[in-house]
């Protein structure tokens, strides 16, 4: 882009990125090496003929893919120093997520995170303490990064006099309980109907 003069807009990029957040970088460990260890050393065993859609890539990609020996290049076991150490997950305490998050935006110039919070085997109140933990303590100190540049490709909602409000709902007091809801015997009937 810099050769062809086009400014380098960090929001012109986004990456995905397995994260998992705890109090301390030795309770991350300890509550989620199991489930990263379940989901990258027995959940990936995809052939590589297999790894991506029909039509995804070129011919020339796939060939090039073939000759560098990627393949050759993975590991045959991660143990959660290789998965943390590699980046292949950040994890941590929210200092050390913070602090990885912004290095690894910075080097690759990206303003854009798509978050990956649930891997392999994690119970619901993991994912939840983790992903309460990235909201709370974490993107906040993320969001200005990039304030000099203008994010053009993110939705962003409508000014309040340009929004459409939805039109209220009549019932007649025959269709409606006690409550102003419809009745039970209306809302199947109109199920049955579809």
């Amino acid at each position: 882009m810099a050769k062809r003069g086009k400014p380098l807009n960090p929001y012109s990029m986004a990456f995905a990125q397995g994260i998992v957040v705890a109090p301390t970088d030795q309770h991350a460990e300890r509550d989620f090496a199991q489930h990263a260890d379940y989901f990258y050393n027995r959940c990936l065993h995809i052939h590589p003929n297999f790894a991506d859609a029909p039509g995804y890539r070129t011919l020339n990609s796939i060939r090039a893919a073939m000759q560098s020996g990627l393949p050759a290049q993975l590991k045959p076991h991660y143990t959660w120093k290789d998965l943390v150490d590699d980046g292949i997950i950040i994890a941590g305490s929210p200092k050390t997520v913070r602090e990885r998050l912004r290095e690894a935006m910075k080097t690759l110039n990206c303003g854009h995170l798509i978050t990956g919070i649930h891997m392999g085997s994690m119970p619901p109140e993991l994912v939840r303490q983790s992903t309460e933990l990235l909201a709370r303590e974490v993107i906040p100190d993320l969001r200005e990064m990039w304030s000099e540049w203008e994010d053009k490709w993110s939705p962003h909602p409508l000014d309040e006099t340009e929004r459409a409000e939805p039109a209220a709902v009549q019932f007649n007091s025959a269709e409606t309980k006690t409550n102003g809801a419809p009745s039970s015997s209306h809302a199947s009937e109109g199920r049955a109907a579809k």
